[in-house]
């Protein structure tokens, strides 16, 4: 016992090193793989002014439909089974949304997504993009409904206007 006590305080460098050497590769697998991922919850899902057109939309069609916002496009439309470059086709839309769907709140089937256009739309590269999501709506089948940003949206005309190209 005499001989162990020896060797532990005649070695004392030693074990401290080893000792920092064992926490070191503790605390490198407890932060890496199994650590915390790096994301956060955003502050908010819409902008404010996506928020004050969904709370008139909201009303404009009170319990008709369904309202869903910040939609996937690939989660509203699929691309065909036997499609020719199928990934192709589904890659241009797995990062493309749609500002609202509304859908049948019996089945939660689409019947109508909105784009709510803003300035942003007016530029090049952002016309090139609605335009594509204008022609995948329409090969599908699926009204894409645009509605020009505003102060305020009378509800009536909303209402009518999503009635009408449901």
């Amino acid at each position: 016992m005499e001989s162990f006590v020896n060797v532990l305080t005649g070695y004392w460098p030693l074990w401290m090193v080893l000792g920092m050497i064992l926490a070191l590769i503790i605390l490198v697998r407890m932060y890496s793989g199994r650590g915390k991922l790096p994301y956060q919850v955003r502050e908010r899902l819409v902008t404010k002014t996506e928020l004050r057109f969904y709370r008139a939309l909201q009303k404009a069609v009170m319990d008709d439909f369904d309202l869903f916002a910040m939609v996937r496009i690939a989660d509203i439309l699929q691309v065909h089974e036997g499609a020719a470059k199928r990934r192709m086709w589904l890659n241009k839309i797995l990062a493309k949304h749609v500002d609202f769907v509304l859908c049948d709140p019996a089945t939660l089937q689409p019947r109508l997504a909105i784009e709510l256009d803003d300035r942003s739309h007016e530029r090049p590269d952002r016309q090139e993009r609605d335009e594509f999501v204008d022609h995948a709506f329409e090969s599908a089948g699926l009204r894409l409904l645009r509605i020009p940003v505003a102060k305020n949206y009378d509800l009536k005309e909303l209402r009518e206007l999503i009635l009408d190209n449901k």
